[in-house]
């Protein structure tokens, strides 16, 4: 079995660096944000899924409440886009700046190649998915200040409502962004005041009954350094310190989780973060709602512009514009969700990937301050990468009994060939990380198929010591003695020369085995190989029948194999296999002229127990083996010889698995079923010549040249061609 460790360290970095090449480019996003949380490896992931052009998000919409949409901006083209008007909202015609059609383009704008290239448009962090606008009347932003709802214009808990039962088709939103909210801080407020004042709005956010609510994402809020009146923060002086407000936490809306347990999960804050990676100066920090606070890019983040005319002030100019603000690190994080659900296939609850965005978020250096970042800075390759052990689930849940991914591997004997691989190609199997994401493997990476090497093999029959049985060229199991006796004989057995993998007996070449003498033509084996260094452990009996002088003779037997069947091994969540092979033959010899020839075949039976893993059951399998020879002395004593021989070959049988394909929301595995055919995709035939000659005093010259078709017995695999030499000396 090979390390598995090293192969799934190649394939994580394979994931990440096999597609869209240069897409780490900022000129290709046209958002530096983008790099700074590293949405190009989890774009590149989407990519060696679904190829080059992949759209992350795709499939999702996208809540936004906020000011309203240009629907018919560029950087919307071939979107879906709905906008539903709220309270006493009015469509935007661009006489002011259109604050929600910026927040949609961050989370999911998508321009042409053209366009972006021509204003220097920002692509989203998710542009595969569709927006669902929920406008509503906003106040006017002050200075680096995120907008504010207009009081008494729109009753907050009935857009939230909406926000939570919209649909269209099969689609709901599982992602809503709010950049804006009421001024104030969540340290001033008790739980009595803010249920007082916000009773419905939590209610409504708490989505009681719901099987896996809405995320809300909200902006922490750009109040940090402005101007304050001391006597307005008489019960919190230390939020306004020489008249300069100091937002050392998020304001009232995006703090609720700090006062409700009950909106904990599923509500997130996001403070913003300069070029240089640290706290914007205007951001709120994470404060008292750290464990629901994560970081994002909020300084000059291009985004889709709509409003006035810079030159002239004509409404309803579009372009593209630099903004500041927690209202643009917040929907960096709302379309970062909508990543993580389309890496993920949907597999994994809304709530879990909020867990897993916070998790994984980097704590490192100056993020470790969780009263500034909260969780850290969001970092999009490490949520959607593996996160600690990779395990194969083997019961019904995720996190139950399972096997490292990494110790899992199926290593096929000669007899399989590629015949396991050929069934695996093409299909998937998911295993979980520590965190309980589903992440998808090639089922075909998990098994070996035989090594195969004929030329090798052939090597080693032919330096072997020529046996001493006359006919078919040492067709007879042999017990190359110890310790011989008039009856029986102590020592290794050998197993009969067909072709360069043998027969069934080659499944215990080298056990030790103790044999009868020739008896009437009949020789006894019995043999085992446990314990002995190297090999794996099996044990059976053979015997060989031939009349003296005929030329027709029988062989059969038995080989038990107590961890390998037919060579094959299984580990991790393969399980364990264990077979028993039982087996007849025939062998003949004949003289024609100078020539002497020899025939030998051999077909089998093997009985599979499967335990502990994913291989349900194996059906009994057919085998075969064959081999011809002929050898001629010549007048000058050298000797040639000519074979052809297919080594032990499975004919027919097959494999029933149980794979974990995925998960449900809820921790259930999902599983399939796959009868996979063990038989290989060809048959694997070797030919060889030699010529030996006898040295004086003793020794033997030999020279010999094989050619294999199919080896492995690997139909796509290209011929072989073998040119082998030895010197034996006998002392």
């Amino acid at each position: 079995m090979r390390d598995r460790g090293g192969w799934l360290a190649a394939l994580a970095a394979a994931a990440v660096l096999a597609a869209c090449g240069g897409a780490g480019e900022e000129a290709v996003y046209n958002q530096w944000g983008l790099l700074t949380v590293k949405a190009d490896g989890a774009h590149k992931r989407l990519a060696v899924r679904d190829g080059a052009r992949a759209a992350p998000g795709s499939g999702q919409t996208l809540g936004v409440v906020d000011s309203g949409i240009d629907s018919e901006h560029p950087v919307f083209a071939g979107k879906s886009v709905t906008e539903t008007l709220l309270g006493d909202a009015t469509d935007e015609t661009g006489e002011r700046y259109s604050h929600g059609t910026a927040v949609a383009s961050v989370m999911a704008g998508n321009p042409s190649d053209r366009y972006a290239a021509q204003v220097n448009a920002p692509r989203g962090v998710a542009r595969g998915a569709d927006i669902a606008m929920f406008a509503i009347p906003l106040g006017r932003p002050g200075a680096n200040y995120g907008a504010a709802v207009r009081a008494g214009r729109v009753s907050l808990a009935s857009v939230i409502d909406r926000v939570t039962g919209w649909s269209r088709g099969d689609r709901s939103i599982d992602f809503a962004n709010m950049s804006f909210g009421p001024h104030g801080f969540i340290e001033q407020h008790s739980e009595r005041q803010l249920r007082d004042r916000y009773g419905a709005v939590v209610v409504a956010l708490a989505q009681a009954g719901s099987t896996d609510k809405t995320v809300f994402v909200w902006a922490a809020g750009n109040a940090h350094g402005r101007d304050c009146d001391p006597a307005e923060f008489t019960g919190n002086p230390e939020l306004c310190v020489d008249e300069k407000i100091v937002a050392r936490s998020v304001e009232v809306l995006p703090g609720l989780p700090v006062r409700f347990p009950e909106l904990r999960g599923h509500l997130v804050a996001v403070v913003a973060v300069d070029r240089n990676g640290r706290i914007a100066s205007f951001s709120n920090r994470c404060g008292l709602a750290a464990d629901w606070c994560i970081a994002a890019p909020g300084v000059a983040v291009r985004v889709a512009y709509f409003g006035p005319d810079w030159n002239d002030g004509t409404p309803g100019a579009r372009g593209a514009a630099s903004a500041n603000g927690t209202s643009y690190a917040a929907p960096l994080v709302t379309g970062g969700l909508a990543v993580l659900r389309d890496v993920f296939r949907g597999q994994l609850s809304n709530t879990a990937l909020v867990s897993r965005l916070l998790e994984t978020a980097n704590k490192q250096g100056i993020y470790a301050d969780s009263s500034v970042y909260g969780q850290g800075l969001m970092d999009l390759d490490a949520a959607t990468a593996p996160l600690g052990t990779v395990t194969v689930a083997l019961g019904d849940r995720v996190g139950g009994q399972g096997s490292n991914l990494a110790g899992t591997c199926f290593t096929a004997g000669g007899p399989l060939g590629n015949g396991l691989a050929h069934s695996f190609a093409g299909r998937e199997i998911a295993a979980f990380d520590s965190l309980g994401a589903p992440f998808w493997f090639p089922l075909g990476a998990l098994a070996d198929p035989d090594p195969g090497r004929p030329a090798l093999a052939r090597l080693r029959a032919f330096a072997a010591p020529r046996p001493a049985e006359p006919g078919a060229g040492g067709l007879w199991p042999r017990v190359a003695a110890l310790a011989a006796g008039d009856r029986l004989n102590l020592g290794i057995l050998q197993a009969p020369s067909l072709g360069t993998g043998g027969g069934h007996l080659s499944l215990a070449g080298g056990a030790l085995a103790l044999g009868t003498a020739e008896r009437d033509g009949l020789r006894v084996a019995a043999f085992s190989s446990e314990g002995i260094r190297g090999q794996s452990p099996a044990s059976g009996a053979a015997l060989s029948w031939r009349p003296h002088g005929g030329r027709l003779g029988l062989t059969g037997g038995w080989v038990g194999e107590r961890e390998t069947m037919l060579g094959s091994t299984a580990a991790g969540a393969f399980g364990r296999l264990s077979g028993n092979s039982a087996f007849a033959g025939v062998v003949a010899s004949a003289a024609v002229g100078a020539w002497r020839l020899g025939a030998g075949a051999e077909i089998g039976t093997v009985r599979t127990q499967a335990r502990g893993g994913m291989i349900a059951a194996v059906s009994p399998l057919a085998t075969s083996a064959f081999a011809l020879s002929a050898e001629r002395t010549l007048a000058n004593g050298d000797r040639i010889g000519l074979s052809a021989a297919q080594p032990l070959r499975v004919e027919a049988g097959h494999a029933r698995l149980s794979l974990p394909i995925g998960r449900t929301e809820d921790g259930r595995v999902l599983r399939r079923s796959l009868s996979a055919g063990l038989e290989p995709s060809g048959r694997q035939i070797d030919i060889a010549a030699s010529w030996r000659r006898t040295l004086p005093g003793g020794g033997e010259l030999g020279i010999g040249a094989g050619w294999t078709r199919q080896p492995g017995h690997d139909a796509t695999a290209d011929p072989e061609l073998s040119l082998l030499a030895n010197w034996r000396y006998a002392f």
